[in-house]
């Protein structure tokens, strides 16, 4: 009798397992009443291993999409080939074109790679900001520098706020910026980017800018808005002599206290939905291959659920350039066991992983957790239900009056003068 209930309950339990598992992959991805959770589970089990790992990779626009004579879409073999797959993100498309234009033209990119990838799924399309959306046509404020000088952080939010619409207008998606960087040595060439050397006044402003960005995260899926990649993770500003990709070296104490609480912030009550690593190495180990950065500190300590981008080649560099992976592929690796989920750029990294996990199967527990990621902020942003933008919002959108009015007011407001 024992047997056999033990037997009964083992198949119930079995049933039990099937049915809700049947039920998940029931689901359709483009239902809109679905959570973004429900969505992604959704959605991931249908991508082929190549599919998941373009999703992991973001690509200049410079490498072959431009405009014809007529102003429509012109793309080379190259980019043709990489979209049939989809792709993660697309760095600056249509940054030579007024709002107007570009919104035009983005849509139609948007619109081609939604219609030659199989699950249709769009790009996020990247721009950076430190002194108005990069980009041509935007409004042109001061740069974060001469923002931290006005000690407003409520005047940061309103030009973040303006930053991040007249960037959806222009139908991007997400931004790498702002800076939450401390920067101390006037060797450094990056300075203005960030908001200063004060812990306090950087976590402020940095916390504002966010929120202005992303339109206190509701923007984001009303379409109003940008997503914020808060950068560089960690003590980039920091580097020795000033020098750019030089060692970074920081004790416990002043990484805690000092270096950390903007970023947290940045995480914790500004919600922002990317942070990018640093180029350099932090005490002796390089930030793109540090797990206890990336993952401890980063998801595990502060809760992040947003994704991780590289900066520019640098899991490349782990091996090439800093010499800690050996071979290209041990770099991927590193790259994507510390907590990276995005490839920024380059070809000798995370494009090398199907032909790893051919060799090593479980590499694609790894790739499914970084893929979950960028399709969430896919999510959050709606571009699975309203792709497009408006192109009849845009002329009154951007540099509006008001907004050419508030980047003389943030200029008057940052004025310092000093005494000899």
């Amino acid at each position: 009798m024992k047997k056999l209930l033990f037997t009964f309950l083992i198949t119930t339990g079995t049933i039990l397992f099937s049915c809700q598992k049947s039920e998940a992959q029931s689901k359709d991805y483009k239902d809109a009443r679905l959570s973004v959770e429900e969505r992604v589970e959704a959605l991931l089990p249908k991508l082929s291993l190549e599919e998941k790992v373009s999703q992991m990779r973001i690509f200049h626009a410079n490498i072959g999409i431009e405009a014809d004579d007529k102003g429509s879409l012109k793309l080379s073999d190259r980019v043709v080939k990489k979209l049939k797959l989809g792709i993660a993100g697309i760095k600056n498309p249509a940054e030579h074109m007024d709002a107007l234009a570009a919104a035009k033209f983005n849509n139609e990119l948007q619109k081609y790679i939604i219609e030659h990838n199989r699950w249709g799924i769009p790009a996020l399309f990247v721009t950076e900001s430190y002194n108005g959306v990069d980009a041509e046509g935007c409004t042109k404020f001061g740069r974060p520098i001469a923002s931290a000088a006005s000690f407003n952080p409520e005047l940061v939010n309103r030009i973040w706020d303006v930053v991040g619409k007249e960037a959806r207008l222009r139908a991007m998606h997400m931004c790498h910026s702002p800076e939450a960087d401390l920067v101390r040595d006037p060797c450094f060439g990056r300075m203005s980017e960030a908001f200063g050397e004060d812990t306090y006044l950087t976590t402020k402003m940095v916390t504002n800018a966010i929120k202005g960005g992303q339109g206190d995260y509701e923007g984001l899926s009303k379409g109003t808005h940008i997503g914020a990649v808060a950068k560089h993770f960690a003590g980039y500003g920091q580097v020795l002599g000033g020098v750019n990709f030089a060692a970074i070296e920081i004790s416990d104490r002043t990484l805690i206290d000092e270096i950390y609480p903007p970023f947290e912030a940045a995480v914790k009550d500004a919600k922002s939905l990317g942070i990018m690593a640093s180029h350099g190495d932090l005490n002796g180990i390089a930030s793109h291959g540090n797990p206890q950065l990336l993952t401890g500190t980063l998801r595990d300590d502060w809760g992040f659920k947003g994704y991780v981008v590289s900066d520019a080649n640098d899991i490349g560099r782990l091996h090439y350039f800093m010499k800690v992976a050996e071979t290209p592929e041990a770099a991927a690796q590193m790259g994507l066991e510390a907590g990276v989920d995005i490839d920024l750029y380059a070809e000798d990294a995370y494009a090398l992983l199907p032909e790893m996990v051919k060799k090593n199967p479980e590499i694609e527990k790894l790739i499914d957790r970084s893929v979950k990621r960028v399709l969430r902020t896919k999510f959050i942003l709606g571009l699975f239900d309203n792709p497009y933008i408006d192109i009849a919002e845009v002329e009154k959108g951007v540099r509006a009056e008001s907004s050419l009015e508030l980047a003389k007011e943030s200029d008057l407001e940052s004025i310092i003068l000093l005494k000899n």
